[in-house]
């Protein structure tokens, strides 16, 4: 529930004055007695017993309104905001709760409305900015609702909510220093806020201030020790300064909180990876599968593990399920395609470059193996023309023209072999000057 606001434009009489107080202002102030309370039902009859006696109480709907809100009777609530307008149209809290519930009610166009209205009879109302920069917020207009926030710090610079709302929504806009700016002035006026170190840690990973994000996470868990979100990102920011071990030892709390995250086992599985721990990053993929069977990237991580462990069948399988799961991603075809060539399936190995070249025309790897294929099979125009294809996407590959000189020469263009032999020398791979020296003479 948002902060409501009661001011007491109509006045209430001086019970310590020797005239005796009216009916209706006592059944006000029992009211607002048991509103203070949260008697919010015994309020709301006090209050509707003083409208009976006085039907032109403006402070009384405004105050039933305030009880109603709490209640969740919006409809309610509204109608008395309307009706102490009505009787006071200069009423600056009216206007600022209704605004309030026509915001709870995603009534956003009114409330920005309504809120306007209570910064024009009230230009310090400083609650009024922020609470319009909230709806601004919620509607994705986050330059707006920026705005609204500097103008609330303007009049009241220690704001918590509206500098670590302004430090969110500079993040959103990707003016992360100034971000961290502001949730830096954020935590000064409370060191305890465990959002705003929340959000400074994902200003700074923006920033790849990875040390300074595991700073502000570490603090985030002072307070939140079960967090899962946040050892999984102070996790992954370790993994970035390349302390897999680190990561790994994250992870590892994360999965103690939830065991049936998927996605955990999959990053521990990722940092072994990195380790070259395939073995083990195997069994963390497939702990992953077993939670969750239909996430391609699971499949296709441990594809790439089980590859480097040298079992390229299983690969295969992995690669092509991930594909059923999520076809036309080239990289998984070229993957699949290598392995199928080192089990000697030619066929196979070429079917998937050509379907990862379908899918990326500029994969200069596809080509380059699937000309190395073809030139196996005697395909030596294939093997060219592949050749040329990578030379034409990236000019400085020197086994590329390593490749399609040996293939020339083979062919009878000894001279344009041996250019291309010299060209594969003068960008780096020395072994191709005594190709040349034995091919050239």
């Amino acid at each position: 529930m948002k902060k409501l606001h009661l001011l007491f434009l109509s006045g209430l009489l001086c019970f310590s004055c020797t005239s005796k107080p009216k009916i209706q202002e006592i059944y006000y102030k029992s009211g607002r007695e048991n509103a203070n309370k949260q008697k919010h039902s015994a309020a709301i009859a006090n209050f509707t017993k003083a409208i009976m006696l006085k039907p032109d109480y403006a402070d009384a709907y405004c105050a039933r309104g305030i009880s109603e809100d709490v209640l969740h009777k919006y409809k309610e609530a509204l109608a008395d905001y309307t009706k102490a307008i009505e009787l006071m149209p200069d009423n600056s809290a009216a206007y600022y709760n209704r605004g309030i519930s026509k915001f709870e009610n995603k009534d956003f166009a009114g409330a920005i409305e309504d809120f306007t209205s209570v910064i024009k009879i009230t230009p310090e109302f400083y609650d009024a900015y922020f609470e319009r920069g909230n709806v601004k917020k919620s509607m994705q207009d986050f330059q707006g609702a920026k705005d609204d926030y500097t103008k609330t710090l303007a009049i009241n610079p220690k704001h918590r909510g509206a500098v670590r709302k302004r430090g969110l929504v500079n993040s959103i806009l990707g003016n992360f220093s100034e971000a961290i700016l502001d949730l830096s002035k954020a935590l000064e006026i409370d060191p305890n806020d465990a959002e705003s170190y929340y959000n400074r840690a994902t200003a700074k990973v923006n920033l790849n201030d990875y040390e300074g994000a595991i700073v502000d996470y570490t603090n985030v868990l002072k307070f939140k020790p079960n967090n899962v979100e946040v050892y999984i990102n102070r996790g992954i920011a370790k993994g970035n300064l390349h302390d897999q071990n680190g990561s790994i030892e994250d992870f590892d709390k994360a999965i103690r909180i939830d065991p049936k995250n998927a996605d955990i086992y999959y990053m521990i599985g990722l940092q072994k990876n990195r380790l070259q721990n395939f073995k083990g990053a195997v069994s963390d993929y497939t702990k992953a599968i077993s939670i969750n069977p239909d996430n391609a990237d699971f499949y296709i991580n441990r594809a790439i593990a089980l590859q480097n462990l040298g079992n390229h069948k299983a690969a295969i399988l992995d690669y092509t399920k991930g594909i059923e799961i999520r076809p036309g991603f080239a990289t998984v075809y070229y993957n699949r395609g290598t392995a199928k060539n080192e089990l000697r399936d030619n066929a196979g190995a070429i079917n998937d470059y050509t379907k990862a070249i379908e899918i990326n025309p500029y994969y200069a790897d596809a080509y380059f193996y699937r000309g190395k294929i073809r030139a196996k099979l005697k395909d030596k125009s294939g093997a060219i023309a592949d050749y040329n294809k990578v030379i034409e996407i990236d000019p400085k590959r020197p086994e590329a023209y390593l490749q399609r000189g040996v293939e020339k020469i083979i062919m009878g263009d000894k001279n344009g072999g041996c250019d291309d032999l010299n060209k594969a020398g003068e960008l780096g791979f020395e072994k191709a000057y005594e190709i040349r020296k034995a091919l050239c003479k």
